[in-house]
């Protein structure tokens, strides 16, 4: 496996829409290896009731509530994030993940230097949709948070041999199924 440098990605953003909404300095002066993804929604847990059951049974989620969304013009919301608060948050991009790839989110240091953890996962070739991380403020004071800040960064690993496109209940960025259905 190898990691696609940014020529490539920019070229498959192109040609595939790898990347859908990317932020204009990504487009025009990323930096390392991968590119910025923003804060585009942030959503409290409503109440529980969470149920994942074993081997390919049935699965229910959280109820969850939007607080805050990224708008596409004038001034961006701000969140405060308490010491101890835990919220789902999306990104304002869109992965269109090919089969050939796996996409690897990591969190900005700027987010663990203010106290904020980032909880995310890789994502499995041919996931279409919006990134659906945790994040949990650690520390012991308040964090700002504006929508459309940079808070991750996502690279893309080429896969060598066969895989199975994803199939799974969150395809198109959806955050949480509510009701029990059954896992795919």
């Amino acid at each position: 496996m190898s990691v696609l440098g940014l020529d490539e990605v920019h070229r498959r953003i192109k040609r595939e829409k790898l990347i859908e909404n990317l932020g204009q300095r990504e487009l025009k002066n990323p930096e390392g290896v991968g590119v910025d993804l923003r804060l585009g929604a942030v959503y409290k847990i409503s109440s529980g009731g969470a149920f994942i059951e074993a081997d390919l049974g049935k699965r229910k989620g959280v109820k969850t509530k939007e607080i805050a969304r990224y708008k596409n013009r004038g001034k961006q919301p701000e969140i405060v994030i308490k010491p101890g608060d835990y919220y789902l948050v999306s990104t304002v991009e869109v992965i269109n993940t090919p089969t050939d790839l796996m996409p690897v989110v990591f969190p900005r240091t700027s987010l663990f230097r203010a106290g904020l953890l980032l909880l995310n996962s890789k994502t499995d070739p041919g996931y279409k949709g919006t990134l659906t991380m945790g994040l949990k403020n650690l520390s012991e004071f308040e964090v700002k948070l504006q929508m459309g800040a940079r808070i991750a960064n996502i690279v893309f690993f080429k896969i060598d041999g066969q895989t199975v496109a994803y199939r799974g209940q969150h395809q198109g960025g959806r955050i949480s199924p509510t009701d029990a259905e059954q896992q795919v």
